[in-house]
């Protein structure tokens, strides 16, 4: 996480809340999506 922007330091949290973020919104859409059906 340091090395993609070198001149920052970002905590690891705040890169696994980026990624994780929209994954878990995914994720949750799908879920719901197959319930419906």
């Amino acid at each position: 996480a340091r090395t993609v922007l070198a001149p920052r330091q970002l905590p690891v949290g705040v890169i696994t809340a980026f990624v994780g973020v929209p994954l878990f919104l995914y994720l949750l859409r799908r879920g719901s999506r197959t319930q419906t059906q």
